[in-house]
């Protein structure tokens, strides 16, 4: 007898093989009709999984992409690779598992907020405790206090930079700060050596 979630699992790709077609030309749908196709996705998928979202990629010569991602949460990474795991091969798809890194090439526009990874720098937090994973504090010019939108942004710019596998599962506290005016006499490191950072600090468990 197969598993409910096996089920679950293989309704998502069922129903997504039925709407592929819907999916690539959704541009062309007026807006409450791609809204209703797109909720529906939204539901089969939460039946599987209540912590998968999803975005469509732009439509190119290519096709378009499917990112499953769980928005940093570690604990349904699992579920994203089961899910691609079984993914069909269609034709001008691309199935994307977690937000990969992007490197010095990140941007990010959240609300009000513009950052690019270049600009902005981050320090190590230390912990007493060798089993935690990585604490790290950004810096940025415009810091303000409590405001979530920026935080937001800043992390979403953390993510885009060494990929979401990698900040769901290795940085265990993450904090904003003020960036000093002369930042050469700081602890501070490029957001963009973030990747390689992570690469060492994982090392050192070994």
């Amino acid at each position: 007898m197969e598993d409910k979630n096996e089920i679950r699992l293989a309704r998502v790709w069922m129903w997504f093989s039925e709407h592929k077609d819907t999916l690539m030309d959704i541009d062309a749908l007026d807006e409450e009709a791609a809204e209703a196709v797109l909720l529906e996705f939204d539901e089969v998928l939460k039946q599987y999984s209540e912590g998968i979202d999803f975005e469509l990629g732009d439509l190119t010569q290519k096709g378009r992409t499917l990112l499953l991602t769980t928005g940093g949460n570690a604990d349904y990474f699992e579920d994203v690779f089961d899910l691609c795991e079984q993914a069909p091969i269609l034709d001008f798809w691309e199935i994307i598992p977690l937000r990969q890194p992007q490197g010095e090439k990140a941007v990010i526009r959240y609300g009000k907020y513009h950052y690019k990874a270049k600009e902005l720098y981050f320090v190590p937090l230390e912990s007493d405790n060798e089993e935690d994973g990585v604490g790290i504090r950004v810096g940025i010019s415009n810091y303000e206090q409590d405001e979530e939108e920026q935080y937001i942004a800043v992390y979403s710019l953390v993510e885009a930079i060494a990929g979401e596998y990698e900040c769901g599962t290795m940085i265990d506290y993450f904090e904003l700060c003020s960036l000093p005016a002369d930042i050469k006499n700081t602890d501070f490191i490029p957001l963009t050596d973030l990747p390689e950072f992570l690469l060492w600090a994982d090392g050192t468990k070994d």
